[in-house]
C-alpha cells in the first residue's frame, strides 16, 4: 500500500525536531523541521513523519495533499 497523507501540520520554527526524511546529511534537506505530516500505510494508521521545508515543497504527495 502506498503512504497516503491524511494532515499536515505546521510546527514552531524554534522546535528540536530532526527532519525525518534526511537523518543523514543531505544537500536537499533545508534545515529545521517546518511540518509534522501525517500519513497511513500498510503499516498502519497515523504515522507521523517531522519534515523539512525542502520535503514540504517539492514532494508530490504533500504538494497534491496542500492544494486540495
Amino acid at each position: 500500500m502506498k503512504s497516503v497523507i491524511t494532515a499536515i501540520d505546521e510546527v514552531s520554527p524554534d522546535n528540536q525536531l530532526g527532519c525525518s526524511m534526511h537523518t543523514q546529511p543531505s544537500h536537499h534537506c533545508s534545515g529545521p523541521v517546518v511540518a509534522v505530516v501525517t500519513f497511513d500505510d500498510a503499516g498502519g494508521k497515523d504515522n507521523h513523519w517531522n519534515v523539512c521545508q525542502w520535503w514540504l515543497t517539492t514532494h508530490p504527495d504533500a504538494v497534491a495533499f496542500r492544494s486540495q
